[in-house]
């Protein structure tokens, strides 16, 4: 299901829609009032979103996109629909995080917005996210206050757990996304090891409140 507040969200995050929309036409909307979208309609629909630029994109079509099920599109669509779908939702989350200002306060309990998380390493990869390291993810916490999960629900930390194919055990994959503002923690902490200095300013990220 399309979230109906995503396309506004996408007209305030990405100011370049409306001139891109005048110099680059988008593709007109499949469905119509006597018409359901047909299996070629959304092949070129998604094709569309993967071709353009996100700033670019029609936010008219946005809804439409995301009503798109998977499992319709050819084998080959899947995976970039995934991580295209991915992103708007990513870009929603971070959208709707800036109006909760620079304190965060998640339940102990929260639960990560689903729409926004996958767990396939290649997808994220697609959809823009970096690899952050363990000791890049504690550096996170400890200058947040924020637990794991904190990161999870309220910022766009991924963690993928992928299986090994042949000792059997597991490897924990961590991803942030780098509009995210407390992927300048990240930053910062990169550009302390390379200088070798602990004196560093910290970056102004959100902090989350101590769960009560």
């Amino acid at each position: 299901m399309a979230n109906p507040t995503l396309t506004a969200l996408l007209l305030i995050l990405l100011p370049a829609v409306a001139r891109a929309a005048e110099d680059a036409p988008a593709p007109a909307p499949a469905t119509t009032a006597t018409e359901a979208p047909t299996a070629q309609d959304k092949e070129k629909l998604v094709q569309y979103f993967l071709d353009t630029p996100t700033a670019e994109l029609s936010p008219d079509l946005v809804p439409e996109f995301l009503s798109i099920d998977a499992d319709e599109l050819p084998k080959k669509l899947r995976q970039p629909f995934a991580a295209k779908r991915l992103e708007l939702y990513t870009l929603k989350q971070l959208a709707d995080g800036k109006k909760k200002g620079g304190v965060r306060m998640p339940e102990a309990d929260c639960a990560a917005p689903k729409d926004a998380k996958a767990d396939s390493v290649r997808i994220l990869k697609m959809a823009g996210y970096e690899e952050i390291t363990d000791d890049e993810e504690h550096f996170v916490m400890d200058k947040t206050k924020c637990t794991e999960r904190d990161l999870m629900c309220e910022f766009s930390l991924q963690v993928a757990v992928v299986k090994a194919k042949k000792a059997g055990g597991s490897r924990k994959y961590l991803f942030l996304y780098p509009q995210d503002p407390i992927f300048a923690l990240v930053g910062q902490y990169r550009e302390q090891g390379r200088l070798r200095q602990t004196n560093f300013f910290g970056a102004n990220a959100p902090v989350c409140a101590p769960h009560q």
